[in-house]
């Protein structure tokens, strides 16, 4: 109980953290382009106006943050996978190993192929569940290594996921801004600046997500290979 709340603590530190830097930013975004509409209209403009604006529009701003926060727990694990890899990375993981596509830091590419090679041939479906197995058994073992990695590759997809929802919110906020005002070029300055961060994060937490998940996949291969070689005296089990 106590590996699976640290693994899932990330929503609570992390992940809260990277929305509220979103927020701080697009919060001063807003201020920038009020002092800018500010200026532009003269001392003499009522500003009251502008700022009630400015005050809405970062209530609006928590409101998005806040939806976030629920989407990211409403979204099933089926399309989290689609959204952040495509397909489970853990579907092609023994046919990898078979053609040498991996990354064999820490353990014997050759000793893998050999305790694995049953697998080579097998649907992704079966890939993913014997690597399931593998990843059990650490987890009964209470591997440190293993369980960080976990961590570390469900934060990286979770903040990839919330790059994405921040992006719709953002385009959709333009949209209803620009809808209300009449006016298309307020909006985009308030907001330009904020979608320009989270399309550079969205590229960012891609990549990063998926050198995560292989490196995880990678730790539970290398885990059980060695497992396997000192449960048999230093003789591979095959098969």
């Amino acid at each position: 109980m106590a590996d699976i709340e640290y693994v899932k603590n990330y929503r609570e530190k992390e992940l809260r953290q990277y929305v509220l830097a979103y927020l701080l930013i697009t919060i001063a975004s807003v201020g920038f382009q009020t002092i800018a509409e500010l200026q532009v209209s003269g001392i003499n403009t009522n500003a009251l106006p502008l700022i009630f604006q400015m005050l809405m529009t970062n209530i609006f701003i928590g409101a998005i943050c806040i939806l976030v926060m629920l989407v990211n727990e409403i979204w099933s694990d089926s399309l989290k996978t689609k959204l952040v890899y495509g397909k489970l990375p853990s579907d092609t993981i023994f046919s990898r190993i078979s053609n040498g596509e991996i990354d064999t830091t820490g353990f014997d590419l050759d000793k893998a192929k050999s305790i694995y090679a049953h697998l080579f041939s097998a649907p992704p479906a079966k890939q993913t569940v014997e690597w399931n197995n593998l990843l059990r058994k650490c987890k009964d073992s209470k591997n440190s290594s293993v369980i960080e990695a976990e961590r570390m590759q469900l934060m990286t997809r979770d903040i990839c996921l919330s790059t994405i929802s921040l992006l719709i919110m953002n385009f959709i906020a333009v949209i209803v801004f620009a809808v209300i005002k009449r006016n298309i070029c307020t909006p985009i300055g308030m907001f330009a600046v904020p979608i320009v961060y989270l399309s550079i994060m969205l590229i960012v937490t891609k990549i990063t997500s998926r050198n995560r998940a292989n490196r995880f996949l990678m730790l539970v291969i290398k885990s059980d290979v060695q497992n396997n070689i000192d449960q048999n005296g230093g003789r591979l089990f095959l098969g």
